[in-house]
């Protein structure tokens, strides 16, 4: 019995191989090829098909749905490639239902920075919103009803939060390339909400990347946002509390990708829990220093001459005066802010 099973092992491995030098694949990494590491074709966006065949890169081997996707696919840059090899990894794969980013995600959360509440949209005002952390992500409410709907059913609200804090916070996001790719970010880019901190990328592949080493990215981000902000910082004192550098050095703090400039730590709880009151303090910093030298006579959005409706309307992007013929632009600008940016750089 021995003797035939170890024939019968060997003629598999002889009628084995003809069939394994069929489905060598190109590669230009060396690597073991495994299974295929994704379900949808990278290129055609359609579920992979063993007929297509497959490529290697770094070890990985990649479905496709056509043989043809292959070429396309190792023509991609590395950076690219290997944000898709993190996706495929992630079952986040474009064409997949799970592509969209969950709404909460597990790793680090960020301050709630509406002031509404999250289900009902009325104003906290003066009133103590309830706070609770649903999913690794902190909510704000003005009642425990509103609390109890959204812990209920959350994807419904956090896809409306999510709406509203990008309408918030796009204004002010720094970056004009991908922190993940490095690829100029464009109309085709992606508003990403990380627990409640926007990240805008160059596409989904590279959302999938970020949220694999968020916590690295952030680092990076914050790093390179104090480096940009400090010089120009335009307050001595601390939005909260009293004079920098008065109770030693000051501590630098990255809210809705701006810098404030805290005293001392203890300040950061007194921002979060009534931010409005704080960031007015900084933006009314900001325009004072830059309203003198403002480059305009005109609106950015209208075109119309600044004061002909009356006093012009500001607001602070960024680290940016902006000025408006009339309340009417406001809207206009916040929607898409980095093409009027341009024209007010120029």
């Amino acid at each position: 019995m021995t003797l035939i099973r170890s024939l019968t092992l060997c003629l598999l491995a002889v009628l084995a191989a003809p069939l394994a030098a069929q489905h060598e694949r190109p590669s230009d990494e060396a690597g073991e090829q495994a299974g295929a590491v994704n379900q949808m074709c990278p290129i055609g966006k359609e579920p992979i098909v063993p007929s297509a065949g497959t490529v290697a890169y770094k070890g990985h081997e990649i479905g496709l749905c056509c043989p043809g996707c292959g070429d396309q696919f190792l023509a991609w840059d590395n950076a690219k490639k290997d944000a898709f090899i993190v996706l495929a990894a992630a079952h986040r794969e474009p064409g997949q239902e799970a592509e969209s980013a969950p709404v909460a995600i597990e790793g680090p959360t960020f301050p709630y920075t509406l002031g509404e509440c999250a289900v009902s949209g009325e104003a906290f005002g003066d009133d103590e919103p309830i706070v609770r952390m649903v999913g690794n992500r902190e909510a704000k409410f003005c009642c425990k009803r509103c609390a109890g709907k959204f812990e209920a059913d959350p994807a419904k609200y956090w896809e409306k939060v999510n709406t509203q804090l990008v309408g918030q916070q796009l204004m002010h996001y720094p970056f004009e390339t991908c922190i993940v790719t490095g690829e100029k970010l464009g109309s085709d880019s992606v508003h990403h909400m990380y627990n409640n901190r926007l990240v805008t990328l160059a596409n989904d592949e590279a959302v999938a990347a970020f949220d694999a080493e968020a916590r690295r990215y952030f680092a990076e981000m914050d790093k390179r946002i104090i480096a940009a902000q400090l010089e120009s910082y335009p307050m001595d004192s601390c939005p909260v509390g009293g004079e920098l550098g008065g109770m030693g050095e000051p501590v630098n703090f990255v809210y809705m990708n701006r810098l404030v400039r805290f005293c001392c730590g203890g300040c950061e709880d007194d921002l979060t829990a009534n931010p409005a009151a704080y960031m007015a303090k900084l933006d009314k910093a900001y325009a004072d220093a830059q309203r003198d030298a403002y480059p305009l006579k005109t609106c950015v959005v209208g075109g119309g001459e600044l004061g002909a409706k009356g006093e012009p309307v500001e607001i602070v992007a960024g680290t940016h005066l902006v000025r408006f013929c009339c309340s009417g632009c406001v809207g206009t600008f916040k929607a898409d802010p980095q093409r009027f940016m341009a024209k007010l750089k120029e």
